[in-house]
């Protein structure tokens, strides 16, 4: 398990401007974390279609830490 920050970002939408952080999320999770992220996210009663999704992963040798940070970039369905 690493330390994993997972930012969902709206890139079209009548509700949100575009590039509008719509939430974030710190969690614990494994490295295939990434695969498993849903094609719809689901949140404040709207839906939103995952347009492309990015991984950074981090390690630090000195302190034997690992984080990934995911960004994932979401359109509102109507």
């Amino acid at each position: 398990m690493m330390k994993t920050t997972v930012k969902y970002v709206v890139l079209k939408s009548k509700e949100y401007q575009l590039g509008t952080p719509l939430f974030e999320e710190s969690l614990d999770a494994d490295g295939s974390y990434f695969d498993h992220i849903p094609s719809v996210i689901h949140f404040q009663q709207h839906d939103f279609r995952v347009k492309s999704k990015e991984l950074t992963r981090k390690q630090i040798f000195d302190e034997f830490e690992e984080s990934q940070t995911i960004l994932v970039k979401v359109i509102a369905v109507n």
